[in-house]
């Protein structure tokens, strides 16, 4: 078969997507073990996680495996996915961490051209953690290729490594505090919080519709209440709830700047995005459009808060 010209140098891998049983145990493996910062979540179905503020290295869903068991031996599929550290002690870092939660080690190997920790997520997915030596030491043969080699790793020596300088970004060079939020953003950002609840209003009753149309009556508020926590019908509900929550907390705590305000319009922008071909809140949101006049009009408040709220900034 001919081949193609070689792919551009620039081509990365940005993110790895996981089916898991449960979304709470594996967040609470990936961002409360290793660290990742939980960037999106929808209710129990899915949750989007990164490190440095990208919108997302890690996937994870149950849409199809709720509750489901780790593939079998024998069978394809994933052998493992690789995070990558910026040195060595940021690898020291995570292993303590690893050490802290009792979370066993499969393996750990000096490859020459890097280090490397092997293990197993909450759902039996590889895992491997490392760092990459500079491309200078990269042990290469007498014609330049590389010789990657599987030796043993020096675990005390790697979890002894000191854990990078933690640098204070939350002040500027005269040692000021970032200035607090505004009365003006934070009355924009009340107002914002309203619209949502309007939306989510709307929402919830074109939901609970269409679900009677579906599963019959919902009876009374309790039941309702009921089916919005627990029932996957109206899980993708939560993601716009869980906005809401992070407002209130921004507009409660005191120490919070315009930029907070910012992200969290950025977070609102990103989630009201409708999609007809994608999934998840996107495409139930489009569906909802489609079939709602009061969640178009809602939709719209809360679209020219955003606009007013970035205009402003």
């Amino acid at each position: 078969m001919a081949m193609g010209r070689e792919m551009d140098k620039r081509v990365d891998i940005g993110h790895v997507h996981l089916k898991v049983a449960n979304l709470d145990r594996a967040i609470a493996f990936y961002e409360g073990v290793l660290g990742f910062e939980v960037t999106q979540r929808m209710g129990d179905s899915a949750a989007f996680l990164s490190a440095g503020g990208y919108h997302h290295h890690l996937g994870l869903n149950t849409w199809e495996s709720l509750g489901g068991s780790a593939p079998a031996p024998g069978t394809t599929g994933l052998y493992h996915f690789a995070i990558r550290f910026p040195d060595r002690a940021t690898l020291g870092d995570a292993l303590r961490r690893l050490d802290t939660a009792r979370i066993p080690l499969d393996g750990a190997s000096d490859h020459g051209v890097s280090e490397a920790l092997y293990l197993r997520d909450p759902d039996g997915n590889g895992l491997e953690l490392y760092w990459d030596r500079p491309r200078s030491e990269w042990p290469r043969a007498a014609d330049g290729s590389l010789q990657m080699v599987t030796e043993p790793l020096d675990v005390a020596s790697l979890r002894a490594a000191s854990p990078p300088a933690i640098v204070d970004t939350t002040s500027n060079q005269h040692g000021a505090q970032p200035p607090r939020m505004t009365d003006d953003v934070r009355s924009k950002l009340r107002e914002l919080r309203t619209r949502l609840l309007q939306l989510h209003k709307v929402l919830l009753e074109d939901t609970r519709i269409a679900y009677e149309l579906d599963r019959g009556r919902v009876g009374s508020v309790g039941n309702l209440l009921q089916l919005v926590i627990n029932d996957p019908w109206f899980a993708w509900l939560h993601a716009l709830s869980e906005l809401v929550v992070r407002i209130d907390q921004t507009l409660d705590e005191s120490q919070s700047t315009d930029s907070d305000a910012l992200a969290l319009i950025d977070q609102v922008g990103g989630l009201l995005t409708a999609s007809e071909h994608g999934d998840g809140f996107a495409r139930r949101y489009y569906e909802a459009l489609q079939r709602q006049p009061a969640v178009v009009l809602a939709h719209a408040d809360v679209r020219r808060v955003l606009k007013g709220m970035r205009s402003s900034n």
